[in-house]
């Protein structure tokens, strides 16, 4: 890369930019690398390559002012892609897949790096869409052992359980003031006591959304929502 010129060869990149996209001569693109945003314009569209003149650098302004991860229990059938594609829109930065007691699905170990390829694919298609400056990370599958050991690394580890009145989301955020949280999300089934309990002890806190109990594929995407709000206006909400 010359200092106001980029080429791209990836060919999944000139693809989506020549084929999907349809770029024309003369036309702005915006490529974000690891460390900043370039505002450009085509140049050149080749066999396999596209030619652009940089225009402008940026600073990654699209993220959480947090870290926000989500622990993803195995749902069933094609809602996995869903929540991880709403979630990515959302702002979520990392994506840890978990298996626990009343996960109805159990992927065999021989087909979990295809899935954990296709999903990825899925995470990279909805960061672009939604011009995040960072691809979420996808991790997985976790047993409820693998998180607790995990739970010590975040600020606030919240667990969402339909059997909790006392402690609210709202409330929790109030007392946060650190820079990594973390979302846990039960199966269908739910959580089992034991497995919530395990997890607290760890270091996690049991929160609740409301009265009414939502879909695993719903709880992530409202939970996250709230914090979105929450972090992006200086950590408050209103009374």
């Amino acid at each position: 890369m010359e200092s106001n010129r980029v080429r791209l060869l990836n060919s999944e990149t000139v693809n989506h930019l020549v084929k999907v996209l349809r770029v024309k001569k003369d036309e702005a693109v915006e490529i974000v690398t690891e460390n900043e945003v370039l505002r450009t314009h085509v140049e050149a569209i080749g066999q396999g390559d596209v030619s652009l003149v940089i225009d402008e650098k940026l600073p990654h302004q699209n993220e959480l002012p947090y870290q926000l991860d989500l622990f993803q229990c195995l749902p069933k059938g094609q809602k996995l892609e869903l929540i991880l594609q709403k979630n990515v829109e959302l702002g979520v930065t990392s994506f840890y897949l978990v298996h626990a007691n009343r996960c109805v699905v159990d992927y065999k170990p021989k087909d979990v790096p295809k899935k954990l390829e296709r999903l990825s694919r899925i995470i990279k298609e909805a960061a672009k869409q939604s011009k995040r400056d960072v691809i979420p990370s996808l991790n997985g599958i976790l047993s409820i052992k693998d998180v607790e050991g995990l739970v010590a690394a975040y600020d606030c580890f919240m667990i969402l359980y339909e059997r909790e009145d006392a402690m609210s989301l709202k409330k929790k955020l109030k007392q946060f003031a650190g820079k990594r949280l973390a979302v846990f999300i039960g199966p269908e089934g739910g959580l089992d006591l034991g497995e919530v309990e395990r997890l607290v002890q760890s270091g996690a806190h049991s929160i609740t959304l409301g009265k009414r109990i939502l879909r695993t594929e719903t709880a992530g995407l409202v939970a996250v929502a709230n914090i979105q709000f929450a972090l992006e206006n200086e950590g408050e909400f209103d009374e």
